[in-house]
């Protein structure tokens, strides 16, 4: 591949349900950036082992580079967390984390039991910021997991934390920095959230012929056929090509880009 196309995947890993598929899948892909949410350490994991971290496991066994950060944690568990991460074959410069939403920590039969549609929609959420040293030079990659709401639509919450995506990437824009934003926006092309987004930065979604990123077989929202995964960019880049394989990874489909580096 030449240098001036980069693989770009996408992934929300369901806290490492399909643990093993996961991992096979973008061994298999190697790809030079991945974006992850529902990124978990310890009792929030849905592997076997739930002690377990499945950023490092992944660092480890695919041999990149990566940031995670940890913003829920789980009562009773000072280990636990739950988060988003990056990985990439390319030197980490620095990192950031911009908070999108502060919350105390959380029992799992409050995410998951009767409570969970009160429960889920206050946790804490963040976007993590990783720049890297790319054969382009400097490149932020963005990995952010929207507030949660179902069915997917607008809410005042995500509105606002969408409002505090929008002036980021702004920034990044008027300092003409590349961006490639990877998430689970947990909203459909359709909302003012996504068009927020969209008003600063490209949407590699639009246009495109896939019509959902939810698992139609395994997602718990019903009717499970929902486009809620993004890749976003700056200017900077074209689509090469675009790709949502329907595979057993996990709840949502991996979105694969390969994307290329525009002409000055």
């Amino acid at each position: 591949m030449s240098a001036r196309v980069l693989k770009f995947i996408q992934i929300n890993i369901y806290k490492g349900k399909y643990f093993e598929a996961l991992l096979d899948f973008l061994k298999k892909q190697d790809a030079d950036v991945i974006t992850m949410q529902e990124v978990t350490v310890g009792g929030f994991n849905l592997t076997d082992d739930k002690s377990v971290n499945l950023f490092e496991i992944l660092k480890e066994k695919l041999k990149l580079n990566g940031v995670y950060y940890g913003d829920l944690k789980l009562t009773g568990s000072a280990d636990s967390s739950f988060g988003n991460a990056v990985l990439t074959k390319f030197e980490i410069k620095k990192s950031r984390v911009i908070t999108l939403k502060k919350f105390r920590p959380v029992s799992l039969e409050e995410l998951d039991g009767a409570s969970a549609f009160e429960i889920r929609p206050k946790i804490s959420r963040h976007m993590l910021d990783v720049l890297v040293g790319s054969p382009i030079g400097g490149l932020h990659v963005l990995s952010v997991h929207g507030a949660w709401t179902a069915p997917p639509q607008d809410t005042p919450e995500n509105l606002r934390q969408a409002e505090l995506i929008k002036y980021y990437l702004k920034l990044l824009n008027k300092d003409d920095q590349p961006f490639v934003l990877g998430g689970d926006l947990n909203v459909t092309p359709n909302t003012k959230v996504i068009n927020m987004i969209n008003s600063v930065a490209n949407n590699l979604m639009i246009n495109s012929p896939f019509e959902y990123t939810t698992h139609p077989k395994i997602h718990k929202i019903v009717p499970r056929k929902f486009l809620v995964d993004y890749i976003f960019s700056s200017k900077h880049f074209k689509v090469f090509s675009l790709n949502v394989p329907e595979v057993t990874v996990s709840d949502h489909l991996p979105v694969v880009a390969e994307l290329e580096l525009m002409d000055d």
